[in-house]
């Protein structure tokens, strides 16, 4: 029962109110956790000594009971962060716990459980002592205990690896691979390699990780971040006795080899057998290769060359297969099965060799180092010369593998090596073999393999997407793309970039890809000044295929589905080129080439389409088109386009709002990928209108321009259309939705005295349910908003009141105009009291990191509810302090500012209510 008690107090997943549920928690590790893990261990004691008499069914389940308590006590959140932000690497044990950690027997009793109790039970009996290893060097009152409680846990483990006590179980094998793993990462290695005995200690934990290595298990993992963490403390700590800086640089270097040739070895078996192949998950195997890179700059020279060594046989191996098939001795199946496992282990020595190379000390230049790097890079780039030849003679051959190996070679290259001009040592051995001198020869050949990508590999969407990651890190660095826009290679691409060669424009799988890919060629375009004569070379293709659409008259003729599928891949091409953006003269050039002669193509578009998905692509460029980043959208003071850009924005609101407001979708999955995701479009399209400060909307209401009431309705339309639920629900439409109002509430809001009474509740209790929202965004954008609304309508009732006190005094009695949003508020009276609420419960009792921004429509919420309502505030806060103990009345009391909330609204008022 107290293991369940303490589990539920540890819950990632707090209650609406964390702080409550924080305090709770934070009073049971104050006030008992210590007493429980204390009496708990002594139970343990108890049974280890068997002075606790037991029946036969009885033992094992207190066993088991006893260590399920002392481990859940060991892994409570101490520092009472979220399971999420909690590190996995050092404990927060309290200075409270301190005796029982010090104490001579506490390490040893859990050692003595592991080796006494079943596999079942030892296994727990290990999680304990991963948390204990955990313990960080401050938890210990001295110097001389510290040092003990490291030898003890040292003992432990060398007791185990000579014993192999439960190893033969998985779970307790795993658990003591993270043993070693957390006692490293907070043990430094200076304080290991001190201890007595430490180097016979560090052989036999070599000893053990060897074996582990041959076997391949999941629990290499823990191994090699053991001694990966070894190789980069000693970097830190230069005062190592040298016998130990030999000791570990030889345990290493046959540690890489063992590591590196049994995966070799493995890879028939793995294929006869089916199991799982670590170069499908290419994340995980890149974690752990990191690690092996690592570890292998502790003695590099000998690490490459211990896997060259492994290299060149198979290669030589490769060799003869290939003569010997080229001579037709083999059959069909025996060459594929031959080349499947060739592919493998070329695949995965690249990937070893691109972690060998991106572990490259940005602070060291050592030139063995970079020459040693050169001759990777050079069996690198042979091997995928020989891959290609092949695939020449044979596309069959083509290896998805090999190639992803391929790109994130070139990725942790141009990570270690592109951009710096002063490292030509890498260069020597690619010279002599490639003729590669210098970084602009080895971005071209970086450019061959991500063009031939893109020609062949267009029904794979990971080497796709990986060589187009590649390619936008390349156009990245400011040297780099410099030397990558003079390539012959990005010429041709940047001339042809449309070119049916590029099969991955032929797939539908690839639309976030084609958006990248022309990101990328826009930084090339632009990473220099470009003249208008480049940038209408390259944007003539787009302009030929606009121009056919322009033909185009009638609705039928643009439902075509070869017609959907052109305007989808122009207008996705497009928003992805002008994505990068951020230059007000380079913007200019598209602008003035785009509008307004190739909008019309836009609106018949969206008129023909409309409310089908295939609309969201020409809504979402049009986002972006009117998205005003870096003030890079700036219009002369003469300029009618803010104008008629925005009439053009509130016809596409009406055509497509009006068809998407009668859809009705039943099934869940559904709504937000058919209904809600162009409706968030056009909530952004109208914020980034209303937020981009280069439209003058006094003209439209000055002129009495139908343009701004018609877009301002059918947003009111879309936003009742959504169940309140629904616009919750949906992270990316809250998220447009509470931009968009922002925006809307801070000035325009105010000068349409049209809204519908139930958009004015929707919006606030929109708000309401806002401000209690786990994203940050849609918090402070709704508190942005109560504060907007609240303001004017605080500015509303004044003004009213100054009128009514001057037609008293002038003996006149005109009705007084204006006053929409304070009849609102009275319509609704039960708003102000519900978001007052709210805001209170969430400041006074829940624990957040914005108190600042939820105190600002707090201020303005009360000076309202107080002019134009009862005082809510009042009564509601009364409760609030009669509910507190006596003693803490007085206290409470002063910290709620009333006496703050008086007179009218200033800034200073505000700013003193806010600051206390």
């Amino acid at each position: 029962m107290l293991a369940v008690i303490v589990q539920d107090m540890n819950s990632a997943t707090v209650p609406k109110y964390s702080a409550k549920f924080r305090k709770a928690a934070a009073g049971l590790r104050d006030t008992q956790l210590l007493n429980i893990f204390e009496n708990a261990f002594q139970i343990l004691e108890g049974i280890l000594t068997r002075s606790i008499p037991f029946e036969s069914d009885q033992e094992n389940r207190t066993k088991d009971a006893t260590l399920d308590l002392l481990l859940k006590c060991l892994s409570f959140d101490f520092a009472g962060t979220s399971a999420d932000e909690a590190s996995d690497d050092t404990g927060n044990i309290p200075t409270s716990w301190r005796t029982i950690y010090q104490r001579q027997d506490f390490v040893p009793s859990f050692f003595t459980a592991y080796h006494e109790f079943p596999s079942s039970l030892a296994s727990k009996a290990m999680e304990c002592l991963v948390q204990i290893a955990a313990a960080r060097k401050a938890l210990f009152s001295t110097e001389e205990e510290r040092s003990q409680f490291v030898t003890r846990i040292m003992q432990g483990i060398r007791d185990i690896i000579l014993a192999s006590q439960h190893l033969s179980d998985s779970d307790c094998y795993n658990g003591f691979c993270r043993l070693l793993q957390r006692f490293r990462t907070t043990a430094p290695l200076n304080e290991i390699a001190e201890k007595q005995d430490y180097m016979a200690w560090i052989e036999l934990v070599a000893g053990f990780t060897q074996k582990a290595f041959q076997s391949s298990t999941d629990a290499c993992y823990y191994l090699l971040s053991f001694w990966s963490r070894i190789v980069q403390s000693m970097t830190y700590y230069q005062k190592l006795e040298d016998m130990i800086v030999q000791k570990l640089q030889q345990i290493t270097v046959e540690l890489t080899r063992t590591f590196i040739s049994a995966y070799l070895e493995s890879v028939p078996t793995r294929m006869e057998e089916l199991l799982d192949d670590p170069l499908e998950n290419e994340d995980v195997l890149i974690e752990s290769l990191s690690m092996l890179g690592q570890m292998a700059r502790c003695q590099y020279e000998k690490s490459c060359a211990v896997l060259l060594d492994l290299f060149d046989p198979i290669m030589a191996h490769y060799e003869i297969f290939m003569n010997q098939a080229n001579m037709g001795t083999m059959s069909g199946d025996e060459l594929k099965e031959a080349m499947a496992i060739f592919e493998a282990q070329f695949a995965w020595i690249v990937y070893v060799m691109a972690c060998f190379v991106g572990n490259r000390p940005p602070y060291m230049n050592i030139d063995e180092h970079d020459q040693a790097d050169g001759e990777l890079t050079t069996k690198v780039l042979l091997l995928m010369e020989i891959n290609q030849s092949l695939v020449q003679s044979n596309p069959s051959f083509l290896s998805y593998k090999f190639d992803l190996a391929v790109i994130y070679f070139f990725s942790q290259f141009r990570k270690s090596y592109v951009g710096d001009t002063n490292k030509k040592e890498v260069y020597q051995k690619l010279n002599q073999v490639f003729g590669i001198e210098e970084e602009s020869d080895m971005l071209n050949a970086m450019m061959r393999k991500i063009m031939t990508n893109l020609q062949v590999w267009g029904e794979n969407a990971s080497v796709i997407q990986k060589s187009l990651i590649l390619f936008d890190e390349l156009a990245s660095g400011y040297s780099a793309v410099k030397n990558l826009r003079k390539l012959e290679t990005t010429s041709l691409v940047m001339q042809n970039h449309l070119s049916n060669e590029f099969a991955f424009f032929d797939h539908d799988k690839h639309r976030q890809n084609r958006m990248l890919y022309y990101q990328t060629l826009c930084k090339i375009l632009f990473a220099e000044d470009s003249s208008e004569q480049e940038f209408y070379e390259f944007i003539k293709p787009f302009e030929v295929r606009l121009e056919d659409l322009s033909m185009l008259n009638t609705m039928e003729e643009y439902q075509q589905p070869q017609v959907q599928g052109a305007l989808q891949a122009i207008f996705r091409d497009l928003r992805g080129f002008i994505e990068p953006i951020q230059s007000r003269k380079n913007y200019s050039l598209f602008f003035h080439w785009f509008y307004p002669d190739y909008m019309p193509v836009l609106l018949k578009g969206v008129q023909a389409l409309s409310p089908d998905s295939s609309t969201h692509v020409l809504l979402k460029f049009f986002v972006e088109f009117v998205t005003n980043k870096s003030q890079r959208l700036s219009l002369d003071v003469s300029s009618a386009n803010g104008v008629l850009l925005f009439r053009d924005v509130s016809q596409i609101l009406c055509t497509f709002g009006q068809h998407i407001i009668t859809r009705q979708i039943v099934d869940e999955s559904k709504k937000y990928p058919v209904k809600y995701k162009g409706v968030a479009a056009c909530f952004q399209m109208l914020a980034k209108c209303l937020g981009g400060k280069y439209i003058n909307f006094g003209v439209f209401w000055l002129y009495q321009d139908k343009a701004i009431q018609e877009a301002f309705s059918i947003m009111y339309q879309m936003m009742l259309n959504i169940p309140l639920e629904d616009m919750m629900n949906f992270p990316k439409l809250s998220k447009a939705f509470f931009l968009m109002l922002d925006e809307f509430s801070a000035e325009q809001m105010m000068m349409d005295p049209d809204m519908p009474p139930e958009a004015f509740l929707y919006i606030l209790e929109a708000c309401e349910q806002g401000v209690e929202s786990t994203d940050s965004f849609v918090r402070t954008h709704a508190c942005s908003v109560i504060n907007n609304i609240c303001t004017f309508a605080i500015q509303q009732n004044e003004k009213a009141e100054l009128r009514r006190h001057t037609d008293e005094k002038n003996k006149k009695n005109k009705p007084i105009q204006g006053l929409w949003l304070l009849n609102y508020f009275s319509q609704f009276p039960q708003v102000l009291p519900r978001l007052l609420s709210t805001l209170f419960g969430m400041i006074l009792f829940d624990d957040n990191n914005d108190q600042w921004q939820l105190s600002r429509p707090l201020y303005t919420l009360v000076l309202l509810e107080r002019d134009v309502g009862p005082f809510f505030a009042s009564k509601y806060t009364n409760q609030v302090i009669l509910q507190q103990l006596p003693e803490r009345r007085e206290f409470v009391t002063k910290v709620i500012l009333w006496k703050e909330v008086v007179g009218h609204s200033t800034q200073k008022t505000e700013n003193n209510f806010l600051n206390k």
